[in-house]
């Protein structure tokens, strides 16, 4: 992972205003959340990945509605591990919670395949290289799993000047995002808007 530097506080919460800033995000993202698990509903995924867990309340989500054995995620803000490994505690011992510091460049390492889900919420836009990490993020799902994202429907143009992700900043992202998931080997099977405004797209190995 990147050493660590102050950065604005969605993209690594931190101090008191990370501890707000996750409370709006859990608030603001409810019916996002449900989305989410409704796109599981077929795959009842016994292993889950989560790529910016935040606060950990769609992780909670997951695991009170289908038990997985497993439960991974990554994040690079301490305060927000913290959280939720603190929210996630009860779901031990019948669930075993590794949840890490780092960004999606940690894939590459761990955690070992397949993994039934993986769930990227609002972190797209973080990712520095995107095309790797897709590739990355195929090599580690299941045959029959399914990639779940939700992509922010508006970037400023003041948030546009230090997002990391190339195809974000290119312009016309969902095409980007849409063309990157084919080269990198997904089929996209369901693509709409969500109440919330953002974009949720649901993904399957080609």
């Amino acid at each position: 992972m990147a050493e660590t530097k102050k950065l604005p506080q969605p993209m690594r919460p931190s101090g008191f205003g990370g501890r707000i800033f996750g409370v709006a995000m859990e608030m603001l993202s409810a019916s996002n959340y449900r989305w989410v698990v409704k796109q599981l509903e077929p795959t009842a995924p016994r292993t889950y990945l989560e790529i910016g867990f935040g606060t950990g309340k769609q992780a909670q989500l997951v695991a009170a509605r289908f038990h997985p054995a497993h439960i991974f995620g990554v994040d690079p803000s301490e305060l927000m591990l913290a959280t939720a490994r603190k929210q996630l505690a009860r779901f031990s011992p019948a669930t075993a919670v590794d949840m890490r510091l780092g960004d999606d460049t940690l894939l590459g390492q761990w955690p070992p395949a397949p993994i039934d889900a993986i769930v990227a919420s609002h972190s797209w836009q973080f990712w520095a290289d995107p095309v790797t990490t897709l590739a990355r993020i195929r090599a580690l799902l299941a045959p029959a799993g399914r990639f779940v994202m939700v992509i922010r429907s508006h970037i400023s143009e003041g948030v546009q000047k230090w997002i990391p992700n190339p195809i974000t900043k290119a312009g016309n992202e969902l095409e980007g995002l849409r063309a990157a998931l084919a080269t990198a080997g997904f089929r996209i099977i369901v693509d709409e808007k969500l109440r919330t405004g953002s974009q949720g797209i649901v993904a399957v190995i080609a």
